[in-house]
């Protein structure tokens, strides 16, 4: 059985600057320990989308990146 290798996200360009710094976007206020080299803040207010670019800050769903 062979399994199809998923992309890593960062690997994907972002649609607004083209660099690859996409990132998930994590919902609430960050801890101490809160990893901001690797997440996305998304802010207090969760919203539908679910990665964003470290760069220029654009949003979007991974779903339209065929990131699954």
């Amino acid at each position: 059985m062979s399994e199809k290798r998923r992309k890593r996200l960062d690997s994907f360009k972002c649609p607004k600057c083209g660099l690859k710094m996409l990132k998930k976007i994590v919902y609430g206020m960050p801890g101490d320990d809160f990893d901001f080299k690797n997440n996305f803040v998304g802010g207090c207010m969760p919203s539908a989308e679910d990665i964003g670019c470290k760069n220029c800050e654009w949003v979007g769903f991974s779903s339209e990146l065929d990131v699954v």
